[in-house]
């Protein structure tokens, strides 16, 4: 039977000493009495990292190099090759006979520094705090800021991999006050959950004035459309005010990369609306608006009414693209850009006046919420992900700028 006690100084020697006989993890969990999950866990909590020889000029580790053809490691998008031997059957390079021409990164594990390490963690996790009071209070100044500017914790711990806590620990030291005298406390912290109360509606409809003709253009049509059309990505579009009277915010999210604009109207009809695309499409080039605009999916809102004028230029008569409506009361079917409201909602709240808004502070606005790392993109940030797909030039054209990190501001005192 295994043993579920702590591991001895004398089993961690006997690991190093059967890795360096390159015994694979489940042969060394047999010899030593222990679950195969211990041994792996052991191995990869306390191996130590020994980064790759750079001296070929062959060198290189990434697995998108056939695509960019150069590397120099400090790409964000950088992906390191999988070792099969390394991570599957051992878990460290220990005594591997292909160690002094491998050109990969190296682990190696070390019974010494594992105890080492072991101990260390053993008595910090019994005290009340793992942080001095010197490292609280550069932690302090450090986050504090940035969550009282709406940064998330886990926004501030992708922007500064330097703070080697989790975000649990995070959200433990706020709950227990340890941050009170620096501002920040449960209350001061983004809400993770907003939940809308059930609207009541009446079961009388109004009537369309202009009934519209959605043949060949609903959800249902969209779905085919896309399994017929694999290479078209779809921009999801909606419409976002405080105030009958305006003004309206159009809003568009490209596909897979969460990255949003917005485009400030005086009107929501349904012909200011499709002239915002003509505006766009003058301003990008065919091939740039085709791989952004060419399939639209909005809702059935009036201000989306005349579909043949968000598929065709009036001025030029040349055809933009498709356009698809959600079914009635399924907003769940474009979720990204219902998704993103709530985002801009933290700038800015609903029942505010906003007639102070102009283009260039949407634009704003929209940079600093597309240069938030999402953890839905791996902790990348929509303008990276965006720039990677189509270029920073593109995103210069639909104004939209890189904010830096801790210049990231997410509340409403941003557009003030």
């Amino acid at each position: 039977m295994a043993n579920y006690m702590h591991l001895t100084f004398e089993e961690r020697c006997k690991i190093e000493e059967l890795l360096n006989k390159r015994m694979r993890k489940y042969q060394i969990a047999k010899e030593i009495g222990k679950t195969q999950s211990t041994i792996s866990r052991e191995i990869n909590r306390h191996k130590q990292f020994y980064i790759h020889s750079d001296y070929s000029n062959n060198y290189y580790s990434c697995v998108y190099f056939k695509d960019c053809k150069k590397c120099d490691h400090k790409c964000k998008f950088y992906k390191p090759i999988i070792c099969k031997d390394r991570d599957k059957f051992y878990g460290a390079c220990n005594n591997c006979e292909k160690v002094k021409n491998c050109k990969l990164d190296k682990y190696f594990y070390r019974a010494t520094r594992a105890e080492r390490d072991y101990r260390y963690n053993l008595s910090e996790s019994r005290k009340g705090i793992n942080l001095d009071e010197n490292d609280l209070y550069n932690l302090a100044h450090l986050i504090c800021p940035l969550i009282r500017q709406g940064q998330s914790i886990y926004v501030i711990l992708e922007n500064h991999p330097e703070i080697k806590l989790s975000a649990k620990t995070i959200y433990n030291y706020i709950d227990a006050g340890y941050f009170k005298d620096f501002g920040v406390t449960n209350m001061t912290l983004k809400r993770t959950i907003k939940r809308k109360k059930k609207r009541v509606t009446s079961t009388k409809l109004k009537k369309r004035k202009e009934p519209v003709d959605y043949t060949g253009r609903t959800y249902a049509d969209y779905l085919q459309y896309k399994l017929d059309n694999p290479d078209k990505s779809t921009t999801e579009m909606d419409t976002l005010y405080n105030h009958q009277s305006g003004p309206y915010i159009q809003t568009f999210i490209f596909e897979n990369t969460g990255f949003m604009i917005g485009i400030l109207h005086k009107e929501k009809t349904a012909d200011s609306m499709p002239n915002a695309l003509n505006t766009i499409q003058n301003i990008l080039t065919s091939n740039e608006y085709e791989s952004l605009f060419s399939l639209l999916l909005t809702d059935r809102g009036t201000e989306f009414s005349k579909p043949i004028q968000f598929e065709i230029n009036h001025n030029t008569g040349e055809v933009k693209g498709k356009i698809f409506y959600c079914d009635p009361q399924h907003s769940s079917q474009k979720p990204h850009v219902e998704n993103n409201h709530i985002l801009i909602r933290d700038i800015l709240p609903k029942k505010i006046d906003l007639s102070f808004l102009t283009q260039e502070k949407l634009n704003i606005m929209f940079s600093h919420l597309n240069s938030t790392p999402r953890a839905s993109l791996g902790g990348k940030t929509p303008y990276e992900v965006f720039t990677f797909l189509y270029g920073k030039a593109v995103a210069k054209k639909l104004q939209i700028t890189e904010i830096k990190k801790d210049d990231v501001c997410l509340t409403p005192s941003l557009l003030k």
